[in-house]
């Protein structure tokens, strides 16, 4: 049976990853996994400076962009660790706190939305792992990634869990996924390292030359041929960083980072050009004359 699920693409993907987008829908589709537009969803919103600016604000707005979910009667699955954050955390609040719940409802009612929290909001590392399966994927797999070696990067909120217990299985998930399509993964030391992104809105050069840079160094040190990354942000910060790393204060890297949805699609055999790998910001064409032999 075809599972289906709305999709929460987040404003990050949309907007400056479209490669990603284009990846992640053919191997949906590659994998049998049928997915719905989210039609009228806002940012989800932001993590962190949302909830600064007023608590009730990102509770209002990830409640209305769950409640499109519940219309549709389908789990949400987010490509995006922010809002998969966000979302998760704004249904177990407001399902664990009636009294909020109710509150966020009569400012949703003016437009036509109710939250009622009753379907899932998922992590596309979990439901490729759990719903689909490491068998199914490996199946897929016409193009095995043997000859490149990658360090990961979950990213922080891939972490949030409703337990300490629980907050490393989404990690491991993506490790297995990644391990599924023959790439092999170098340790670097520093995996769990935040990519610094969060830190732009307060000090960039504290961003860039004191978090990312040292992230980059070890990863350098470790031979990795690229970075696979499962969050959109942590993909800005990683590629885009590097660019003004070199250009505003002279440190020079060029690691290629990928998402992981482009990795599966590279290693399903999916043509190129259907992906738009080329408007990565950090050239990956060495990488696919790697791949290539």
């Amino acid at each position: 049976m075809q599972k289906e699920y709305a999709l929460f693409l987040g404003c990050t993907i949309q907007i400056r990853l479209p490669s990603v987008e284009a990846a992640s829908k053919l191997v949906f589709d590659r994998l049998g996994i049928k997915v719905h537009e989210m039609n009228g969803v806002s940012c989800c919103p932001e993590p962190y400076t949302s909830g600064l600016i007023s608590k009730e604000l990102r509770l209002a707005l990830g409640a209305r962009n769950i409640a499109i979910g519940d219309a549709m009667g389908l789990d949400i699955m987010c490509i995006c660790n922010g809002c998969y954050e966000t979302l998760f955390e704004v249904k177990n609040i407001l399902n664990e706190n009636v009294q909020a719940k109710d509150e966020i409802n009569k400012l949703l009612l003016p437009f036509k939305k109710e939250f009622k929290g009753v379907n899932q909001v998922r992590h596309v590392v979990e439901v490729l792992f759990e719903e689909i399966g490491l068998e199914k994927i490996k199946s897929q797999i016409i193009k095995p990634l043997s000859m490149l070696n990658v360090a990961l990067h979950p990213g922080c909120h891939i972490y949030k869990a409703l337990s300490i217990e629980e907050s490393d299985k989404k990690p491991r998930m993506f490790e297995e996924i990644v391990k599924a399509t023959g790439a092999n993964i170098v340790n670097y030391g520093l995996e769990k390292m935040c990519c610094g992104y969060p830190q732009r809105q307060v000090n960039e050069r504290i961003s860039l030359v004191e978090t990312l840079a040292t992230k980059l160094k070890e990863i350098m040190n470790s031979k990795a041929d690229c970075i696979v990354v499962v969050c959109p942000g942590c993909h800005i910060q990683l590629e885009f960083g590097q660019i003004e790393l070199k250009h505003k204060y002279k440190i020079a890297f060029q690691i290629p980072v990928i998402h992981l949805m482009e990795l599966l699609a590279i290693a399903m055999g999916i043509p190129y050009e259907k992906l738009g790998l080329e408007i990565h910001r950090i050239p990956i064409k060495d990488l696919i004359k790697k791949l290539e032999g």
